[in-house]
Protein backbone atom coordinates (compact mmCIF):
# COMPACT_ATOMS: atom_id res chain seq x y z
CA UNK A 1 0.00 0.00 0.00
CA UNK A 2 1.24 3.55 -0.94
CA UNK A 3 0.58 5.45 2.28
CA UNK A 4 0.73 8.85 3.45
CA UNK A 5 -0.49 11.53 6.46
CA UNK A 6 -2.39 13.96 5.19
CA UNK A 7 -5.00 17.31 6.55
CA UNK A 8 -8.05 17.12 3.74
CA UNK A 9 -9.87 20.38 2.73
CA UNK A 10 -13.43 20.68 2.37
CA UNK A 11 -15.26 20.89 -0.32
CA UNK A 12 -15.78 24.73 -0.42
CA UNK A 13 -11.95 25.22 -0.21
CA UNK A 14 -11.14 22.56 -2.91
CA UNK A 15 -13.92 24.70 -5.20
CA UNK A 16 -11.87 27.96 -4.90
CA UNK A 17 -8.54 26.02 -5.26
CA UNK A 18 -9.84 24.57 -8.90
CA UNK A 19 -11.08 27.45 -9.54
CA UNK A 20 -7.45 29.30 -9.30
CA UNK A 21 -5.71 26.21 -11.10
CA UNK A 22 -8.83 27.02 -14.39
CA UNK A 23 -7.46 30.73 -14.27
CA UNK A 24 -3.73 29.05 -14.34
CA UNK A 25 -4.69 27.05 -17.37
CA UNK A 26 -5.55 29.83 -19.20
CA UNK A 27 -1.68 29.77 -19.92
CA UNK A 28 -0.37 27.27 -22.04
CA UNK A 29 1.97 25.54 -19.70
CA UNK A 30 2.49 22.25 -19.50
CA UNK A 31 1.01 21.21 -16.08
CA UNK A 32 -0.44 17.91 -14.76
CA UNK A 33 -2.63 19.74 -12.25
CA UNK A 34 -4.17 17.75 -9.34
CA UNK A 35 -7.40 16.78 -9.15
CA UNK A 36 -9.91 19.00 -7.36
CA UNK A 37 -10.98 16.17 -5.36
CA UNK A 38 -7.32 14.99 -4.60
CA UNK A 39 -6.27 18.33 -2.83
CA UNK A 40 -4.60 18.29 0.37
CA UNK A 41 -2.15 19.24 2.85
CA UNK A 42 0.42 16.57 3.16
CA UNK A 43 1.81 16.23 6.58
CA UNK A 44 4.20 13.07 6.07
CA UNK A 45 4.58 10.66 2.84
CA UNK A 46 5.59 6.94 3.95
CA UNK A 47 5.64 5.38 0.31
CA UNK A 48 5.09 1.62 -0.05
CA UNK A 49 4.14 -0.19 3.20
CA UNK A 50 2.94 -3.43 3.99
CA UNK A 51 -0.79 -3.49 5.14
CA UNK A 52 -0.29 -5.43 7.57
CA UNK A 53 1.61 -2.61 9.41
CA UNK A 54 -1.63 0.13 9.16
CA UNK A 55 -2.68 -0.37 12.34
CA UNK A 56 0.74 -0.29 13.87
CA UNK A 57 1.38 2.96 12.49
CA UNK A 58 -1.82 4.75 13.05
CA UNK A 59 -1.53 3.90 17.06
CA UNK A 60 1.86 5.11 16.52
CA UNK A 61 0.76 8.33 14.87
CA UNK A 62 -2.17 8.47 17.72
CA UNK A 63 0.34 8.54 20.77
CA UNK A 64 2.47 11.00 18.97
CA UNK A 65 -0.66 13.80 18.25
CA UNK A 66 -2.35 13.36 21.17
CA UNK A 67 -3.47 16.10 23.01
CA UNK A 68 -2.09 18.56 19.98
CA UNK A 69 -5.28 20.49 19.80
CA UNK A 70 -6.88 21.63 16.37
CA UNK A 71 -5.45 24.98 14.67
CA UNK A 72 -6.62 26.77 11.85
CA UNK A 73 -4.58 27.69 8.68
CA UNK A 74 -5.04 30.08 5.87
CA UNK A 75 -4.27 29.19 1.96
CA UNK A 76 -2.58 32.38 0.59
CA UNK A 77 -0.30 33.03 -2.50
CA UNK A 78 0.72 31.05 -5.02
CA UNK A 79 5.01 29.95 -5.44
CA UNK A 80 7.21 27.49 -7.52
CA UNK A 81 9.38 25.03 -6.39
CA UNK A 82 12.54 24.74 -6.72
CA UNK A 83 11.89 28.57 -7.82
CA UNK A 84 10.84 30.15 -10.36
CA UNK A 85 13.58 29.69 -13.19
CA UNK A 86 12.73 25.93 -13.55
CA UNK A 87 9.64 25.53 -11.99
CA UNK A 88 8.49 21.62 -10.91
CA UNK A 89 5.54 22.63 -8.73
CA UNK A 90 3.25 24.97 -8.60
CA UNK A 91 1.84 25.70 -4.87
CA UNK A 92 -0.47 27.65 -2.66
CA UNK A 93 1.42 29.23 0.52
CA UNK A 94 0.08 28.36 3.92
CA UNK A 95 -0.14 30.58 6.31
CA UNK A 96 -1.99 31.12 9.76
CA UNK A 97 -0.65 29.38 12.78
CA UNK A 98 2.81 27.50 11.44
CA UNK A 99 4.07 26.67 14.62
CA UNK A 100 0.94 24.27 15.42
CA UNK A 101 1.45 23.01 12.08
CA UNK A 102 5.09 22.06 12.62
CA UNK A 103 4.73 20.86 15.98
CA UNK A 104 2.73 18.72 13.75
CA UNK A 105 5.07 17.81 11.12
CA UNK A 106 7.68 17.32 13.93
CA UNK A 107 5.42 15.22 15.77
CA UNK A 108 4.41 12.90 13.35
CA UNK A 109 8.52 12.64 12.21
CA UNK A 110 9.22 11.00 15.39
CA UNK A 111 6.87 8.89 15.25
CA UNK A 112 7.16 7.18 12.05
CA UNK A 113 10.42 7.78 12.67
CA UNK A 114 10.10 5.46 15.47
CA UNK A 115 8.81 2.90 12.85
CA UNK A 116 11.94 3.31 10.88
CA UNK A 117 10.59 5.29 8.32
CA UNK A 118 13.60 7.98 7.69
CA UNK A 119 12.70 11.58 6.49
CA UNK A 120 13.47 12.64 2.75
CA UNK A 121 16.04 15.44 4.54
CA UNK A 122 13.67 18.16 3.19
CA UNK A 123 12.95 20.99 5.58
CA UNK A 124 9.30 21.16 6.25
CA UNK A 125 7.68 24.10 4.20
CA UNK A 126 4.63 23.90 4.62
CA UNK A 127 2.37 24.19 0.95
CA UNK A 128 -0.55 23.06 -0.87
CA UNK A 129 0.72 21.08 -4.53
CA UNK A 130 -1.55 22.12 -7.12
CA UNK A 131 -0.16 20.99 -9.86
CA UNK A 132 3.54 19.41 -11.81
CA UNK A 133 5.13 21.20 -14.06
CA UNK A 134 5.70 18.92 -16.94
CA UNK A 135 8.18 21.39 -19.28
CA UNK A 136 10.33 23.99 -17.08
CA UNK A 137 11.52 25.69 -19.40
CA UNK A 138 8.17 26.53 -21.42
CA UNK A 139 6.06 28.26 -18.73
CA UNK A 140 7.12 31.77 -18.68
CA UNK A 141 3.47 32.76 -19.45
CA UNK A 142 2.56 30.85 -16.27
CA UNK A 143 5.28 32.67 -14.25
CA UNK A 144 4.22 36.39 -15.37
CA UNK A 145 0.34 35.84 -14.64
CA UNK A 146 0.68 33.50 -11.50
CA UNK A 147 1.30 37.19 -9.19
CA UNK A 148 -1.76 38.34 -10.61
CA UNK A 149 -3.85 35.77 -10.13
CA UNK A 150 -3.01 35.59 -7.02
CA UNK A 151 -3.82 38.77 -6.52
CA UNK A 152 -7.24 38.00 -7.49
CA UNK A 153 -7.89 35.36 -5.09
CA UNK A 154 -5.98 36.81 -1.82
CA UNK A 155 -6.73 34.81 0.79
CA UNK A 156 -7.97 31.34 -0.87
CA UNK A 157 -9.49 30.12 2.13
CA UNK A 158 -9.26 28.90 5.88
CA UNK A 159 -8.79 25.48 7.24
CA UNK A 160 -9.60 24.24 10.51
CA UNK A 161 -7.14 21.28 11.23
CA UNK A 162 -8.73 18.60 13.79
CA UNK A 163 -7.83 15.90 12.30
CA UNK A 164 -5.25 14.29 10.31
CA UNK A 165 -5.91 11.29 7.62
CA UNK A 166 -4.24 8.38 6.59
CA UNK A 167 -4.44 8.08 3.26
CA UNK A 168 -3.90 5.39 0.64
CA UNK A 169 -2.73 5.98 -2.64
CA UNK A 170 -3.45 4.02 -5.36
CA UNK A 171 -2.03 5.12 -9.29
CA UNK A 172 -3.87 4.54 -11.78
CA UNK A 173 -4.18 5.10 -15.85
CA UNK A 174 -6.72 8.13 -14.88
CA UNK A 175 -4.12 9.31 -12.09
CA UNK A 176 -4.27 8.41 -8.24
CA UNK A 177 -7.43 7.79 -6.31
CA UNK A 178 -6.94 8.36 -2.46
CA UNK A 179 -8.82 6.30 0.30
CA UNK A 180 -9.14 7.49 3.74
CA UNK A 181 -7.78 4.42 5.76
CA UNK A 182 -7.80 5.73 9.67
CA UNK A 183 -8.79 9.72 10.99
CA UNK A 184 -6.88 11.06 13.94
CA UNK A 185 -8.32 13.90 15.84
CA UNK A 186 -5.88 15.90 17.46
CA UNK A 187 -7.80 16.70 20.09
CA UNK A 188 -7.85 13.18 21.40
Amino acid sequence: MRLFWAVNLPDDLKRKLSGLQSRLRETPANVKWVEQHNLHLTIRFLGDVDAGRVDEITRVAREAVAGLGGFSLQLSGLGFFPGPHKPRVVWVGVQGNLLKFRELYNRMETGMAKLGFSGDGKRFSPHLTLGRVRAPQANAELLSKAGDIAGEFGIIGEVKVAAVDLMESRLTRKGPVYTVLNTLYLSD
